[in-house]
């Protein structure tokens, strides 16, 4: 187990794009959602290897806006196991004190899995040890274009001077506008793509591609990312 005292240089908060959990199940002959079981188990490894970093915040990309496109069933299957998963891991993210939020737009989600989620959000929500945000149903676009529309809302009705209108005013509209920004984004599968995660919050962060498939992940690659993290040297356009 490693700790926050082994490591050269821990990030605050880590995203992560859990990707190939599909192409894992096919390249081992299995069902399609034995990928996403597996995928769950490699979330709760996440988890783990966080807290054993001292990491402070864990942002996961679970299901995107563009993932409705898929077939019915197999978004059927992610909702099943969304609803499974908030009840059955609710028990251990206590023990843990593993606080639990949700950016996106949960409404959309079929109500077994809204309801379990919410449930879990709402019985974690003193835990202090280390925060864990599900994206769910998330779009970076439509994140941003959510926190213009409260802006020119707020400046029809006379709440807001337009004069006043800065990035404060926009994070303040964003889904979690107390959250730091990434300090490092770790995805997944190989591709080297952002896929509409956290667009305004990735300015300055570090971005890191593993080919590894989601299912694999483990704490250990957890604690591998945070040791090649602290060999970078982070400028922010200096």
């Amino acid at each position: 187990m490693l700790h926050a005292a082994s490591l050269a240089d821990v990030p605050d908060h880590v995203a992560v794009i859990m990707d190939g959990n599909r192409r894992w199940a096919r390249e081992h002959g299995l069902p399609i959602a034995e990928g996403y079981r597996r995928g769950v188990v490699a979330l709760r490894e996440a988890v783990r290897g966080a807290l054993d970093a001292g990491v402070g915040r864990l942002t996961v990309y679970g299901f995107s806006t563009e993932n409705w496109t898929r077939d019915a069933s197999e978004v059927g299957v992610v909702m099943q196991l969304c609803a499974a998963c908030a009840q059955s891991e609710k028990s251990s993210l206590m023990q843990q004190g593993v606080r639990v939020e949700v950016i996106g737009d949960l409404d959309a989600f079929a109500f077994p899995a809204r309801a379990a989620v919410r449930d879990l959000v709402r019985s974690t929500a003193h835990n202090v040890r280390m925060t864990l945000t599900l994206a769910l149903n998330y779009s970076g676009r439509a994140e941003i274009l959510r926190a213009v529309r409260a802006i020119a809302d707020d400046v029809k009705a006379g709440r807001l001077d337009p004069a006043s209108v800065d990035e404060s005013a926009l994070r303040e509209r964003l889904y979690a506008p107390h959250a730091p920004d990434p300090d490092l984004l770790i995805r997944t599968g190989g591709d080297q793509r952002v896929s509409n995660f956290l667009l305004y919050q990735l300015a300055y962060t570090e971005l890191m591609t593993l080919p590894l498939m989601w299912p694999d992940f483990t704490a250990e690659s957890f604690a591998d990312a945070i040791r090649s993290f602290g060999d970078r040297r982070r400028r922010y356009g200096a």
